[in-house]
């Protein structure tokens, strides 16, 4: 039996004998580095090194801020205050979250900070609003993800790099214009069966939700102040959302806006540990060829018909654990034009780049991923704040399942020939 192989089996195990013994998977899968990382000859150095350090001071540092508005009221004042221009029209509510989402990705940042920032401001609001919080912050990360391929962001730029080399003969703007079209259709749908889902539509106004006084005190304004000089940093500035989100807390913090005790046990170490632990293990996993063997299993399935949405179940399982920016675009997008010469149809390479694009994105709902593992973190700091026990493995498994649904919506779009159209 080879080392793809075991590795595979190794990181089912260790998240089966987490659930089954209800022990943080994160700390299983460490352990379960260090044993499978020896026995396969990597040194030390190199099993830490699939510690994520980036993820980690992103989650910790926009969760400790995050924490600070939570503990003095800052974003429950904010939510109420963004409900209540909606009045009774409780329908426009996700819609707003959408386009929050959408737009502020859009306009430069990308979508790796706006993750970060969307379930901080979703949760609370739909909570304020009697939505279910896992519903609004998951169609607020799709609007995140749907506008993930303006041309102005981070993705979308190193995405037409990628393409470049390769041998698709279409010019930048067509390209352009299809992988917004395909992200954006695939965002809404997304959005409108999470609202389906979870029966957004029945939920009663039961008192008047019109325009009320609402006043912030003085340590509320400030934090408002300074999460607002963060948003901004981030977005026009490209600071590292989790460093500046450290700075800032620090500063409100010395400002006497919160009690730094009750800030530190706010934030959910645990999930930190799961995503952190998780993600060692899997480096090891992509290093021996455990996810390239998925990949193989998954290609005997590929024809003219299917294989745009193959490569896009592949791109969105790699996503379950890793960076879609960082590892399977870099990864994926070069071998379009050759899968494409190979099933002898040339024309499919934008086409199963789209799917590639949209399989790594809409996919990392995964709680061991950036945003799935954002919104445990953030709805986590929510439930410690207000005495709620017992959420996190109810919210993991829930985002497990929320990492497989994106997949069945845009294979069955693909399937039926939905990206094909333009």
């Amino acid at each position: 039996m080879g080392l793809d192989i075991i590795s595979v089996v190794a990181l089912i195990c260790c998240i089966v004998i987490g659930f089954k013994k209800k022990i943080n998977v994160g700390l299983i899968c460490i352990a379960g580095a260090l044993i499978f990382g020896r026995l396969s000859g990597f040194t030390d150095k190199e099993i830490i090194s699939g510690f994520n350090s980036n993820l980690f001071i992103t989650l910790m540092g926009v969760t400790f801020l995050f924490a600070i508005l939570n503990i003095n009221g800052t974003i429950e004042l904010l939510a109420k205050r963004i409900v209540s221009f909606s009045g009774n029209k409780n329908w426009i509510i996700p819609i707003i979250v959408f386009l929050v989402g959408y737009i502020l990705t859009a306009i430069g940042p990308g979508a790796i900070p706006m993750l970060a920032i969307i379930p901080a401001f979703a949760i609370p609001i739909s909570i304020a609003r009697g939505y279910h919080p896992i519903m609004l912050a998951l169609i607020g990360e799709f609007g995140v993800f749907a506008g993930r391929m303006s041309p102005r962001t981070p993705e979308g730029i190193l995405v037409r790099d990628l393409l470049s080399k390769t041998e698709i003969t279409e010019n930048i703007s067509y390209i352009t214009k299809i992988l917004v079209f395909n992200q954006t259709i695939t965002g809404i749908v997304c959005a409108v069966f999470t609202f389906i889902f979870y029966k957004g539509y029945k939920v009663n106004i039961e008192k008047n939700h019109e325009k009320e006084k609402i006043l912030f005190n003085k340590k509320q304004k400030i934090s408002l102040l300074g999460s607002m000089i963060v948003v901004i940093l981030v977005i026009f500035f490209k600071y590292n959302v989790g460093l500046i989100s450290f700075a800032m807390g620090a500063i409100l913090l010395c400002l006497g806006v919160a009690e730094e005790k009750k800030v530190i046990s706010s934030i959910p170490w645990g999930v930190l540990i799961m995503i952190s632990g998780v993600g060692t293990l899997m480096k090891l996993v992509i290093t021996v060829g455990g996810i390239e063997l998925v990949s193989v299993i998954l290609s005997k399935f590929m024809n003219s018909y299917t294989v745009s949405s193959v490569m896009g179940t592949t791109a969105g399982i790699m996503s379950w654990f890793s960076s879609g920016l960082g590892v399977v675009f870099p990864t994926l997008i070069p071998t379009v034009s050759s899968i494409a010469k190979l099933i002898g149809n040339e024309s499919l390479a934008l086409e199963i780049a789209s799917l590639i694009i949209i399989g790594g994105t809409f996919a990392g709902l995964s709680p061991f991923s950036t945003a799935g593992g954002l919104i445990v973190a953030t709805a986590m700091a929510e439930s410690k704040e207000k005495n709620i026990e017992n959420q996190e493995e109810k919210l993991f498994k829930e985002l497990i399942l929320w990492s497989v649904i994106p997949i069945v919506i845009f294979v069955t779009m693909s399937l039926i020939g939905f990206y094909s159209i333009i």
